[in-house]
């Protein structure tokens, strides 16, 4: 069984509010002090004003984390359910961490869940507060998905 952070967001975020998160990410992510890659654990990250896109490096990799500006469901719906098992790998704090800026930039349009609890987000919380002044008051929902 896998590590999972998981989320629900509508299949279009605020532009503006996504972009934000992204220069947030690119100032923040490196202070975690964790080696990442591209999609499938080489290259480099994807931090775009419309995507966020990374996973460990070579060996710690598991699942990338991939979140785009605009993302479709198959079935047509509004609301988009994502998850990313990281297995509790490095990589899992930048996982985090991104998501706590997503959660600050974009408010009501996602919902943010995890295998763990808020405790367990401690770190990500820290990094996040003291890089860019907000993160502490971050709380896991109660339900991401459907």
């Amino acid at each position: 069984m896998g590590w999972t952070h998981h989320w629900q967001r509508r299949t279009e975020l605020p532009q503006g509010a996504f972009a934000a998160a992204v220069d947030d990410c690119k100032l923040t992510l490196p202070r975690a002090g964790i080696s990442l890659a591209g999609f499938e654990g080489n290259g480099q990250p994807i931090l775009q004003a419309d995507a966020i896109v990374f996973n460990g490096v070579g060996g710690a990799c598991c699942e990338p984390f991939e979140i785009q500006q605009t993302q479709f469901d198959r079935r047509g719906r509004e609301v988009v359910c994502s998850f990313c098992k990281t297995e509790h790998l490095p990589y899992d704090l930048c996982v985090q961490v991104a998501l706590v800026i997503l959660k600050h930039h974009l408010g009501e349009s996602i919902k943010v869940g995890s295998d763990g609890k808020d405790d367990d987000w401690a770190e990500a919380r820290r990094i996040c507060q003291e890089t860019l002044g907000y993160g502490e008051d971050f709380r896991l929902e109660p339900k991401a998905t459907e």
